[in-house]
């Protein structure tokens, strides 16, 4: 993603104007310290190993997923759990997961924006040079994720004033960064780092069809682990059964299809591997605090007219 604020209004509604198909970067708003853009790029692109640099502070949305990794870093698996976090100038490099490519939306920020949002969560890392951001991602909760949408649906119709759409950029920002300082700061469990690579591989194979039935056992053995030890460790290192982060992940990808012009719900649930329309709204309500329904009935109305 290379979305973040220029150096002057001018340059930012040039480069806002240029999109040519080879580019998957698409800048929807631009200001002064703030910039709003979606990247659409896909496995055969020929950038998509690093498709440009990172020219601003940037948080990252992601709508399929794929593994990131940071110079110097363990890779991980970017899918809708997550936010991917970039400095400006973040070497990184990018690997296919998803048939879909990289799909996702950013927010970009100018350094002093990022710094004040640092700053008040945590003084000392404000501080750092080579940051502010002084992490690589963290978890996406729920209610974040769906606030994000929202924002790009009203964003997308002009049904926004500038200063709305300021305070929910910094406001998602500063909610994004905060998760994740605050996870990265959790006491590391035992053998870490092993156990983390059993995660990272158990998240990608479930993103990489996340539609997919299988059972428990099936996927500890393509991992190379007893299906215990892998339930056990999952829970232990991310909080969630692997069930949970599998119905997660399967109601953050029903936005997309309930936004725009999809079909039924009934067959929504179907399609993205629910037992039926009922298990479908259950799950969808218990994570986005209202049902399909009326999500996309909110999706729609905010995407029509300035509230």
């Amino acid at each position: 993603m290379t979305g973040a604020p220029g150096t002057t209004p001018t340059s930012l509604l040039v480069t806002a104007a240029i999109r040519t198909p080879a580019n998957p970067d698409r800048v929807i708003h631009a200001a002064s310290d703030i910039r709003i853009g979606t990247f659409r790029c896909p496995v055969d692109h020929p950038g998509f190993r690093s498709a440009g640099p990172i020219e601003g502070y940037t948080v990252v949305f992601p709508r399929s997923a794929v593994w990131i990794q940071h110079e110097g870093r363990p890779a991980f698996v970017a899918d809708p759990g997550v936010v991917t976090i970039y400095n400006r100038g973040q070497p990184y490099v990018r690997m296919p997961l998803s048939a879909e490519g990289d799909r996702s939306d950013w927010l970009s920020l100018s350094r002093e924006l990022a710094v004040s949002i640092v700053a008040a969560i945590d003084p000392e890392s404000a501080g750092d040079p080579a940051g502010p951001f002084p992490v690589a991602f963290g978890p996406s909760s729920a209610a974040l994720y769906y606030r994000q949408r929202l924002l790009f649906a009203r964003v997308m119709h002009g049904a926004i004033d500038e200063f709305e759409l300021e305070q929910e950029v910094l406001l998602l920002v500063g909610t994004a960064l905060e998760r994740a300082m605050l996870a990265g700061r959790q006491p590391a469990p035992t053998r870490p780092g092993a156990q983390r690579e059993l995660v990272e591989r158990a998240r990608a194979e479930i993103a990489r069809d996340p539609f997919r039935s299988r059972t428990i056992r099936e996927l500890a053995a393509g991992l190379g682990a007893s299906p215990f030890h892998l339930c056990r460790t999952f829970r232990r290192v991310t909080g969630l059964t692997l069930h949970h982060y599998r119905l997660d992940l399967r109601t953050r990808l029903a936005l997309e299809r309930i936004e725009g012009r999809a079909p039924s719900l009934s067959r929504v649930a179907q399609e993205l591997g629910f037992s039926s329309h009922s298990h479908f709204t259950a799950a969808f309500r218990r994570r986005m605090g209202r049902t399909p329904s009326r999500a996309r009935t909110q999706l729609r109305r905010e995407g029509r007219a300035i509230g």
